[in-house]
């Protein structure tokens, strides 16, 4: 018998809106795109379960999608402050106990995802303030340098939204915060983001003029960074923080606009 094909090109497309979505920050969007790809996903796994000859034109299994839409849905609800939600994306990912006889590639996946539910589950107790883990999760971000932007973005974010204590890792933020000259220019966007809460975290801590200095180079490289879309809000916080601001710094805003016409 002769495979059946069809074409599941779009769930690559999916993911590609996705994470322009996420690039944008427009959660709302993140939400409305990983729900669709989490349906249309799973009625591809179901055609593969009722036809065993089916092929997919898909560049990675299933299992794949299925798990990067739960984990988009769960990031999406994240930002947007819904921890309960998000709770229930991270568990759903980290169990894929109903697909049958997963290939070694699923299999890869489904201990991926399985992993990454672990940790998020952590990340979601810190958002709300839940230090118990703090020092595990500290621990992890030194053990993987490549979690390091993310892991300290996580830990400031947790810090403004409900006052999770950070201060002893304060050194941690700065150090990270004076590598910039050592981001490769694909990590630029996320780490635009990382300097941003650091900023704002900064003007918590009443070092404006630090957090002015990281506006304005924030507001320099955005201009030149094509997956940043958000000199804007670069723009906003600096006009908050006018009144703190130096003449130099004022003289330094106003240079980086005119070379941004």
């Amino acid at each position: 018998m002769s495979s059946k094909l069809y074409d599941h090109g779009e769930l690559d497309s999916a993911v590609k809106l996705l994470r322009m979505a996420y690039g944008f920050e427009n959660w709302f969007e993140v939400l409305r795109l990983s729900e669709d790809l989490y349906e249309d996903s799973l009625q591809a796994y179901n055609l593969q379960m009722i036809s065993t000859d089916t092929i997919l034109h898909t560049k990675r299994t299933i299992i794949y999608y299925v798990g990067y839409a739960l984990l988009m849905q769960g990031i999406g609800h994240q930002k947007l402050s819904d921890f309960d939600k998000a709770k229930e994306c991270v568990l759903k990912y980290g169990d894929f106990g109903w697909v049958n006889n997963p290939d070694d590639e699923a299999k890869s996946e489904i201990e991926f995802y399985a992993n990454t539910s672990k940790l998020n589950l952590i990340v979601l107790e810190l958002l709300q303030g839940n230090s118990d883990n703090i020092r595990g999760y500290i621990s992890f971000i030194q053990e993987n340098q490549e979690e390091t932007n993310a892991g300290l973005l996580t830990l400031l974010e947790a810090n403004r939204i409900n006052g999770l204590q950070v201060s002893d890792y304060q050194h941690l933020f700065e150090e990270h915060a004076n590598t910039r000259e050592s981001i490769k220019p694909a990590d630029m966007p996320s780490y635009l983001k990382y300097l941003y809460e650091y900023s704002l975290y900064m003007i918590r801590t009443s070092d404006q003029e630090t957090a002015i200095n990281n506006i304005l180079y924030c507001l320099a490289i955005s201009s030149k960074v094509s997956a940043d879309k958000t000199s804007i809000k670069y723009v906003n916080l600096f006009e908050k923080l006018r009144d703190h601001a130096s003449n130099k710094q004022i003289d330094k805003y106003k240079s980086i606009l005119e070379g941004m016409r």
